[in-house]
């Protein structure tokens, strides 16, 4: 069950993502060639995660697990 706290953890770990953490955990692709998701993920981020194959969708999970888990937990 996700919690309140987890929930501000996974939305905070979202937002202060950067195209290279994405890039990294091969959610988009580098270069040119990710140009459009990146555009996408910052415009829409929720629908952009919708529309993400299942393997990206799962990356992207880990690279906001591994994100929130370097923010420590929220006060």
């Amino acid at each position: 069950m996700i919690t309140g706290t987890d929930l501000l953890q996974i939305s905070l770990a979202r937002v202060n993502m950067d195209r290279t953490d994405l890039e990294a955990a091969g959610v988009i692709e580098r270069g040119e060639a990710g140009d459009k998701a990146w555009s996408n993920f910052g415009r829409d981020m929720d629908t952009f995660i919708l529309k993400l194959p299942e393997q990206r969708r799962a990356a992207l999970a880990a690279a906001i697990q591994e994100q929130a888990s370097r923010q420590g937990p929220s006060h």
